[in-house]
């Protein structure tokens, strides 16, 4: 796919018309640019162990996705 073949306008559109604001907003629990994220648990992918994102996070670098970035 390239720029030619993207939904810019459609997404332009969506932007512009505050659709994207009102969305965000139904989400009255969201962070904050600049927030510390709570505490979460997740699953160890090599065991399948139970654990905590604190327990990990001064260890090494920690990237927790949620969703898509496309």
């Amino acid at each position: 796919m390239d720029a030619t073949t993207y939904n810019y306008a459609t997404f332009d559109g969506y932007v512009d018309g505050g659709h994207e604001q009102r969305e965000f907003a139904a989400w009255p629990d969201h962070l904050h640019a600049g927030e510390l994220a709570p505490d979460i648990l997740g699953t160890a992918l090599d065991d399948g162990t139970e654990v905590a994102l604190s327990s990990i996070w001064k260890r090494r670098t920690v990237v927790v996705e949620f969703g898509s970035f496309t």
